[in-house]
């Protein structure tokens, strides 16, 4: 700001000092000389702004780059938030008046998701499933200070029983879609562990607990746990579901275009993209969460533009 006040006094000068010496003509009266030094200060500040909008070229994306940092300003619900980040999507929900009861959190790891939720709907509760040892203790503290959360140390599946489950050192990739080998146990990469169906964990909770929102994220198992979730459909007014778009055996790990057909088929459509991961080794798209809400629900009401 200072520097532009300079220049736009050095201009004014430099106007106010032509205009004096035109008024050396004998011709030139005091007013034609103070409109000409105002017209040349006038003319100046324009070439000044013609010079910096022709100097400035934005880098390649910086259009992209000044969004999200605008879309911050913006109100939740509004048009300029930001595409792919889940806690803006839970600011935005709520902004639309939902006011969800209590979430269901399947593959909570380390509970963040939950955290996360609960600092934007206080009032709710929040069921976290997850079956690592590794995450064991993470949970039973954020149970033991946050009396709104309940921890079941299982996986989810089809059917109640026990399945094999693979480790990620990171905890977090680990999944249940590889097959059993006897020589990944015996490492300690695999393990078999407890399973339980989300139809029997709701059964255990009671009606107390009503599963407003199910965010399942458990790589690639996501169609598995609905399977064993039937008392879901019809309750849960959104879901929000991993999908990836690098299938190589859909057999272990549905397509996104299986899971929209398979929450299509239940009366689900999706309704936003709340998070998406692209991958270490080149940039490309790997993964997007899908946020699915019910086809004839609240949020599929509004169809003005």
């Amino acid at each position: 700001m200072k520097k532009y006040f300079q220049l736009d006094a050095f201009f004014l000068v430099v106007a106010c000092a032509l205009g004096v010496v035109a008024s050396q003509w004998p011709w030139f009266s005091p007013l034609i000389v103070l409109l000409l030094a105002l017209l040349i200060w006038i003319l100046l500040r324009r070439t000044k702004k013609l010079f910096k909008s022709v100097m400035t070229i934005p880098s390649p994306g910086s259009a992209e780059k000044s969004a999200p940092g605008s879309a911050e300003k913006s109100a939740p619900g509004s048009a300029g938030r930001p595409v792919g980040d889940v806690h803006s999507f839970l600011e935005d929900i709520k902004a639309r008046g939902f006011v969800p009861r209590g979430f269901l959190d399947i593959g909570a790891n380390r509970g963040d998701w939950s955290k996360m939720a609960l600092e934007v709907f206080p009032g709710a509760r929040s069921v976290l499933v997850e079956p690592q040892d590794e995450m064991e203790s993470y949970l039973r503290c954020l149970c033991a200070t946050d009396p709104r959360c309940r921890y079941f140390k299982c996986g989810a599946g089809r059917e109640e029983g026990e399945l094999v489950l693979t480790l990620w050192e990171d905890t977090y990739g680990s999944s249940y879609t590889v097959p059993k080998d006897e020589k990944l146990i015996n490492e300690g990469i695999q393990r078999i562990t407890p399973i339980r169906t989300v139809d029997g964990i709701l059964r255990e909770l009671g009606p107390s607990f009503v599963p407003d929102l199910a965010k399942v994220d458990v790589q690639g198992f996501e169609l598995e746990v609905l399977s064993g979730g039937k008392s879901l459909f019809g309750l849960t007014e959104v879901f929000i579901l991993e999908t990836t778009l690098l299938v190589r055996n859909e057999t272990a790990w549905p397509s996104i275009r299986t899971v929209i057909e398979y929450m299509g088929e239940r009366g689900y459509e999706i309704y936003d993209l709340t998070s998406f991961l692209r991958k270490p080794s080149d940039g490309t798209l790997g993964q997007l969460d899908f946020a699915f809400v019910k086809i004839q629900g609240k949020f599929r009401q509004n169809f003005t533009w």
